[in-house]
């Protein structure tokens, strides 16, 4: 366990291993300045310094350590290398390299304004959500773009501000990128063998040792130019003096629009990098941060660093890794790391004056590496090994696509293409999810169980009504898919229930679809039934409150809303069966014809009507209770009976008898008591059989025991086979 003094100590050190990332980072921000590109490195340790500090006050992660990153460096290379190319920010002035970089300052402080207000309208959380393929894709392009900005200075050339330069480059001077290679295959080792030394700072040490040798060992060779004196002084809050000047709103008119919309980009992009760091940080030290904390504090981090110059800042991974290693949590180490920081710019800055470019090139490119997207890979391992599936090829056509977009139009189109793809993602896998399956009545038949007549009668009418089971939301995006549903109906069906038990949201484009849908199938002769619908159910009061179907019975309801499934497909039965004819609860079958019954001659039938006992039911009455003796068997001759089972006001259906079966026989054969209730859903006849009544029948007349044993487990086959 360490100290407090040896846990401040290691944020320390932790600083020492990254400086190598900051020093590269500011390079590749201000690039596109050229031979003023040494001023990024003085921008890069603003951020950490005031900036850094900021978040090391308030931020609410384990390690509250931020820093500029490789994707935020590079869209502000993006803003820096548009002003360049407007002849008012003169480089070789120092007024207008001053409006320049006050400009680029600006940018940085409105990110930290947005993401404060990301906070305060709780948009933190929504940066989790952006789809996996094109958050891999924007990183593929990032990286693929760091790759690009450092081939020229690997080959001892002049740094690019623009892709095309490549093709009007002077001769490449291969030592150059020996030197670079032997650098970032350093850190690459280190890494691998020794993952807890410093890859990063023994890389470079390798790299300027080789680059000393190379110069040494042949005089006037061009291994490319080395950083350059750094400006010096205090980290001060005052960036944005020079946008004091009278040419301010001019500048502002004919640049504001980019400078908006990069730190637009920059604080999406920002908030996003930091909550999924903050979020691995969280499952490493066993802690739990606040989105809507942390967000703030990056926000007055952000504003902090553009007033003093620095660059964007996000939690910075690379350190939060190496102090969570290290056992270093808490603001003492990040803290340490500020002041670390101070220490190296105010005294290394002569040192660091004379680093190789192309040395803090190599570790650019591991960083590059280090950025591209693993999952991509993946993807592509599984394609190369033979798997097709739609779902990948639609992965890597959405990663290919943004990393196009972000190489050649920049991170502001890609992040609008980004965003058109994740609602069209979205769209689609909501379209794709809608319908969690679809069956036949045959397939699945309502809790009823009918009598022989209505049983075959149903038995091939089922085929003509349909369940539709949806799931997740219905709304505009999804309308199309439950359209093509209802419109491949077959051309005799009867009925189509649409079960919305597992529908979370409806929003009005959903309801006005139902309620179009409804009056289409009306004018084909098909029956539209809601599942899981009521008036005092959340989807009932959502399909009113859009004006769609309006209340046709007392309190509230409709005729054509049921609780649940399986009250919906009875009602379509009952609807084939008036058809045909035949009213399942109204009718009356003889005791004759019942299944008990079957096949008994008139004197056998006289034997068994003699020793049953029959009673009239009103509505709601019940005919056994759960827990009741399991003494007798029942045969309904009108009406119908309902076994509801649970406890208190939680009440479910598990059958239904029509008139002409029977009923309680497996608890009158095994002796066991009543597991439900038996209601009477209307007036109902009903004749009872007690076991010990059947038991005198089988030792009288064993023909006729026979006979009514076998009735009884015909009826238990024919409920086990199903349909009814």
């Amino acid at each position: 366990m360490l100290t407090p003094i040896s846990r401040n100590f290691s944020g320390a050190v932790v600083a020492l291993e990254t400086v190598a990332i900051v020093l590269t980072l500011g390079l590749l921000a201000f690039a596109p300045l050229g031979a003023y590109a040494p001023l990024g490195i003085a921008a890069a340790f603003s951020a950490v310094i005031a900036g850094g500090l900021v978040y090391a006050l308030l931020g609410s992660v384990a390690s509250p350590s931020a820093g500029p990153t490789s994707a935020t460096a590079l869209i502000l290379a993006g803003l820096v290398a548009q002003l360049v190319r407007d002849a008012r920010f003169d480089l070789h002035s120092a007024h207008g390299l001053a409006m320049l970089l006050a400009m680029v300052a600006s940018s940085v402080m409105l990110m930290g304004l947005f993401q404060i207000l990301m906070s305060l309208a709780g948009l933190g959380r929504l940066a989790r959500f952006v789809p996996q393929p094109v958050l891999a894709g924007f990183m593929n392009g990032v990286a693929l773009l760091i790759l690009f900005s450092q081939i020229p200075i690997l080959l001892g050339l002049p740094a690019l501000t623009r892709l095309t330069d490549l093709t009007s480059l002077p001769q490449a001077q291969p030592l150059a990128l020996l030197v670079g290679l032997a650098t970032a295959g350093t850190v690459w080792l280190v890494h691998w063998k020794w993952s807890r030394a410093s890859s990063s700072l023994l890389g470079m040490t390798v790299g300027c040792i080789l680059f000393v040798v190379l110069l040494a060992a042949f005089p006037g060779l061009h291994l490319g130019d080395v950083v350059g004196p750094l400006p010096q002084g205090l980290v001060r809050p005052d960036a944005l003096q020079p946008l004091a000047d009278s040419d301010t709103w001019t500048l502002l008119r004919d640049h504001g629009k980019a400078v908006i919309l990069t730190a637009a980009v920059l604080a999406v992009i920002g908030s996003l990098e930091s909550l999924l760091v903050a979020l691995a940080t969280d499952q490493y030290a066993h802690f739990q941060h606040d989105p809507g904390r942390e967000l703030r504090a990056l926000g007055a981090a952000n504003m902090v660093s553009g007033l003093c110059g620095g660059l964007p800042l996000v939690i910075s991974n690379a350190r939060c890794v190496l102090l969570l290693r290290k056992d270093a949590c808490g603001r003492g180490p990040a803290l340490a790391s500020v002041i670390a920081f101070v220490v190296i710019y105010a005294v290394g800055g002569p040192w660091l004056a004379m680093l190789p470019k192309v040395v803090l090139a190599g570790i650019m490119v591991t960083i590059a590496v280090a950025l591209s997207d693993r999952w991509t890979r993946q993807l592509m391992r599984q394609w190369l090994s033979g798997e097709r599936s739609p779902d990948l090829r639609h992965s890597l056509v959405v990663v290919a696509l943004v990393c196009l977009v972000t190489v050649l139009f920049g991170f502001v189109a890609a992040v609008g293409m980004g965003s058109l793809l994740a609602m069209l993602i979205f769209i689609s896998a909501m379209n794709r999810s809608l319908i969690r399956g679809r069956f036949s009545a045959l397939e699945r038949p309502s809790r009823r169980i009918y009598g022989p007549l209505q049983a075959s009668l149903l038995q091939v009418a089922r085929q003509r009504v349909v369940l539709i089971e949806l799931e997740g939301a219905l709304f505009f995006g999804s309308a199309e898919r439950l359209t093509t549903e209802a419109t491949a109906l077959a051309p005799d069906c009867r009925c189509l229930v649409l079960d919305l038990s597992l529908v979370s949201m409806i929003d009005a484009s959903g309801a006005m679809l139902l309620q179009q849908l409804s009056s289409q199938l009306e004018h084909r002769g098909v029956s539209l039934l809601l599942a899981g619908v009521s008036a005092d159910n959340i989807r009932g009061k959502r399909l009113r409150i859009f004006g769609c179907f309006p209340a046709n019975l007392p309190g509230g309801g409709r005729a054509d809303w049921w609780p649940d499934a399986d009250r919906a497909i009875e009602a379509a039965e009952q609807m084939l069966l008036t058809e045909a004819g035949v009213d399942a609860t109204q009718t009356v079958v003889p005791l004759a014809d019942t299944s008990l019954m079957r096949r008994l001659g008139a004197q056998q039938l006289e034997r068994v009507k003699e020793r049953m006992e029959v009673r009239h039911l009103g509505t709601g009455e019940a005919l056994f209770r759960q827990g009741d003796p399991g003494d007798r068997l029942y045969v309904l001759t009108q009406g119908s009976i309902s076994i509801i089972g649970g406890n208190g006001s939680v009440r479910q259906r598990f059958v239904s008898f029509s008139p002409g079966v029977m009923m309680g026989e497996m608890s009158m054969l095994d002796g066991a008591g009543r597991s439900a209730d038996a209601i009477a859903d209307c007036e109902a006849v009903v004749w009872s059989l007690t076991r010990e009544a059947y038991e005198a029948l089988v030792l009288d007349d064993p023909l006729l025991g026979e006979r009514l044993t076998r009735n009884i487990a015909i009826h238990l086959a024919e409920r086990l086979r199903g349909p009814r």
